[in-house]
C-alpha cells in the first residue's frame, strides 16, 4: 500500500471511530453507558460518612389490594428507637421497574440517612414501600397501583399506628414517575413530592421502545404525560434530582421547562444508578422530614 493509500486507510478508520462515538453517545448503539463510567460522568460524589447511621427496624407485611386485585406486600422502615405501632408520619417510596416495596426503602440508602437526621435533631418518619408492580404506577384495565396507595396502602397503614394525614412521597425511576404523579392525582395531599431520575419520555412511541408495558396504547400515554400537565405543579412541594448522564435526563429537563417553577430541578454529575440516588439522598430525606415535622 503506498503512502496515499495508507493516509486514505488512516483517515477512514478514524472517521469510523468517530462516527461509532456519535452513534454510542446519543444511544443509536449499545454501550453509552460503559462510555458514561469511563469518562467519568457517572462519578456522583459520595455523601460524608458522618450523615449516616445505623437504622432502625424494617417490618413487611401484605393486605389485599381491591385497586391491585392481588395481595400487595409492603415494607416499613423505622429510624432508630421506635418500631411497630409508632405513632410517625410516613413519606411513601416508590420503586423502579422490577422492584418491589423492600428495595425501595432501601433506594439511595435512605433509611442510613434519616437515621443520621435524627440523630442531629430532624424529626422522624417511617419510609413505607409496597410492591406497585411493573405497571409504571398508573391505572391500567386489569391493575390499578396509583389508587392502590392511598385507598388500599393508608388504612392498612393507619391501622398499625402511622399518621397517614402527614404525608410525603418518594421515588426513583419508574418512581419517580409515580411520584409525580401522586402530586397530580392528589394536589395537597402530598407536603413533599421527591422525584429521583423519573422515568419520563418524549412520546409513547419512546416509551414503548423503552419499556412496552409501561402504557397500553396512546391514549393511555396522552392521560398519564407528566409534561403535559405540568403547569399543574404550581404551588406543589416538587423536588426532581436526576444525573447529567441519565438516559432519561433530556425528557426530564424538557419537563422542568414547562413547570411553574423549573429550578425544582436538580442536575448534578451522574448516571440512573444507586451512585447518584445516594448522593442526592441526604438533602432530600432531611426536606421530607421538615415538611412532614408541621
Amino acid at each position: 500500500m503506498g503512502r496515499r493509500g495508507a493516509l486514505v486507510t488512516l483517515g477512514a478508520a478514524i472517521a469510523a471511530m468517530g462516527t461509532g462515538y456519535l452513534l454510542v453517545e446519543n444511544e443509536a448503539l449499545p454501550g453509552k453507558s460503559a462510555l458514561d463510567r469511563d469518562l467519568g460522568r457517572c462519578d456522583a460524589p459520595a455523601p460524608p460518612a458522618a450523615l449516616r447511621a445505623a437504622p432502625g427496624p424494617t417490618v413487611t407485611g401484605d393486605f389485599r389490594s381491591a385497586r391491585r386485585r392481588r395481595q400487595v406486600s409492603f415494607a416499613i422502615s423505622y429510624p432508630p428507637g421506635y418500631a411497630d405501632g409508632a405513632r410517625l408520619p410516613v413519606c411513601l417510596a416508590l420503586h423502579g421497574f422490577g422492584g418491589d416495596g423492600r428495595q425501595a426503602v432501601s433506594s439511595g440508602g435512605y433509611p442510613q440517612f434519616i437515621a443520621g437526621a435524627v440523630r442531629d435533631g430532624a424529626a422522624p418518619f417511617a419510609l413505607v414501600g409496597p410492591d406497585g408492580g411493573g405497571g409504571y404506577w398508573h391505572p391500567h384495565a386489569s391493575d390499578d397501583p396509583l389508587g392502590m396507595l392511598v385507598e388500599d396502602l393508608l388504612p392498612v397503614l393507619a391501622q398499625r399506628g402511622l399518621d397517614t394525614d402527614r404525608l410525603a412521597v418518594a421515588g426513583w425511576s419508574m418512581g419517580g414517575y409515580g411520584a409525580l404523579l401522586c402530586g397530580l392525582t392528589w394536589p395537597g395531599r402530598f407536603r413533599a413530592i421527591v422525584a429521583t431520575s423519573p422515568a419520563v419520555f418524549h412520546s409513547f412511541a419512546d416509551a414503548h421502545k423503552v419499556n412496552p408495558g409501561a402504557f397500553d396504547s396512546p391514549d393511555e400515554w396522552r392521560r398519564f404525560d407528566v409534561t403535559a400537565r405540568a403547569k399543574e405543579f404550581a404551588g406543589l412541594p416538587l423536588q426532581v434530582a436526576i444525573g447529567a448522564a441519565d438516559p432519561f435526563a433530556s425528557a426530564v429537563q424538557t419537563f422542568a421547562t414547562h413547570l411553574p417553577d423549573p429550578k425544582v430541578l436538580q442536575v448534578s454529575t451522574g448516571c440512573h444508578d444507586d451512585q447518584l440516588w445516594t448522593s442526592v439522598a441526604p438533602p432530600q430525606v432531611r426536606a421530607i422530614s421538615k415538611a412532614l415535622a408541621a
